[in-house]
């Protein structure tokens, strides 16, 4: 897990690190001349170091706030207050005190198919399950189940799978400024913006007049070309990095049920949550708008989200590549393990 994850980061890095390599000539004087101005002249000549974590870490908090938004909005998932669900919150508390974390909001999506996820990150921590999901379990596979979310939360799962597909969601129809449904105007306008001050900082910076001929051709060729070098290295590093990503977040749901196991100290209740789970979600003979953001599959308990499942393949995942139910291009970055791998392991440890 930790050597998929070193992947991720270098390949990141690397990623970012060409990106502002390739907008050194219009950046690179202002930016050293920013930090000179404000104290940290000692740090100027790795202007690009700084510039590059800046813009890296506000793209990712974009994203996890993207997601959270998208995920949270597409099952019409509601927050719910202790005197609604009373024993439910005590449940969460407890359980949550046990495992050393924050108590995280509780919230509950109106669907007979029963399914959770969490999510963490840009926001207060969030637990999510299905009232399929409690009219369905006894206590003890509740408490399975809930504990396997906290296992997420605990491990900042929603976090470093956002990091993971950062690169693969750069890819996808949902970012692209000009094309798909998602280009939306406000994102069209920053993107206009971005461009015109680029162009104004590299005028400032090499001391051109804005209406130069010479420098406006000579812009626009500069930035042609690191589009195109963008592109491709996008097109490499995304590639990369979603397969590292599925790999880990199949690591990773190994390791939710093992920390759910461990916190509830009956490893069975869970396998047998999964195994009702499996033969209730799979079954559901219902579509609706909550299946539209595909990336829903991937942060649930069980890869159905709350509707039916998505094309498998052989290793328990969805498709990585392909469209979603909108008919936009997206790389899938999330998958699952197969459930049954899932159950023998928690029965090995019954039997241990």
């Amino acid at each position: 897990m930790a050597g998929t994850l070193g992947l991720v980061l270098v390949a990141n890095a690397v990623f970012a690190g060409l990106v502002v390599g390739l907008c050194a000539p219009w950046v690179g004087p202002a930016a050293t001349g920013l930090l000179e101005g404000v104290g940290l002249g000692a740090v100027a000549g790795g202007w690009w170091v700084v510039v590059g974590l800046a813009l890296f870490g506000a793209a990712l908090f974009a994203q996890a706030r993207y997601v959270r938004r998208e995920t949270l909005g597409a099952v019409d998932a509601r927050r719910v207050t202790s005197d609604e669900y009373p024993a439910l919150h005590r449940r969460l508390t407890r359980l949550a005190t046990q495992a050393g974390v924050a108590t995280p909001d509780l919230y509950v999506v109106e669907s007979s198919t029963p399914n959770s996820f969490a999510l963490d990150g840009a926001g207060r921590p969030v637990v999510a399950v299905s009232e399929g999901l409690l009219a369905s379990l006894d206590d003890a596979q509740l408490d399975a189940v809930l504990a396997h979310e906290l296992a997420h939360l605990q491990n900042h799962d929603a976090t470093v799978m956002t990091l993971a597909s950062f690169l693969p969601a750069l890819t996808s129809d949902r970012y692209a400024p000009f094309a798909g449904s998602d280009a939306t105007i406000s994102r069209r306008v920053v993107v206009v913006a971005l461009f015109v001050g680029l162009y104004l900082t590299g005028a400032v910076a090499t001391e051109n007049a804005i209406v130069d001929p010479g420098y406006a051709v000579g812009f626009l060729g500069g930035l042609g070309v690191a589009v195109v070098v963008v592109g491709v290295a996008l097109g490499v590093f995304a590639t990369l990095t979603a397969v590292a990503a599925r790999r880990l977040s199949r690591y990773r749901e190994f390791a939710a049920d093992r920390g759910a196991a461990r916190l509830t100290g009956d490893p069975a209740a869970l396998a047998g949550a999964l195994d009702a789970l499996t033969d209730d979600g799979t079954s559901t003979p219902d579509t609706d708008k909550r299946t539209v953001y595909r990336g829903l599959h991937g942060l649930c308990l069980l890869p159905n989200a709350f509707g039916p499942a998505p094309a498998a393949t052989t290793d328990g995942g969805t498709s990585p590549l392909g469209s979603t139910p909108d008919d936009t291009f997206h790389v899938e970055t999330r998958a699952h393990p197969p459930t049954d791998e899932r159950v023998a392991r928690l029965q090995t440890l019954v039997e241990s």
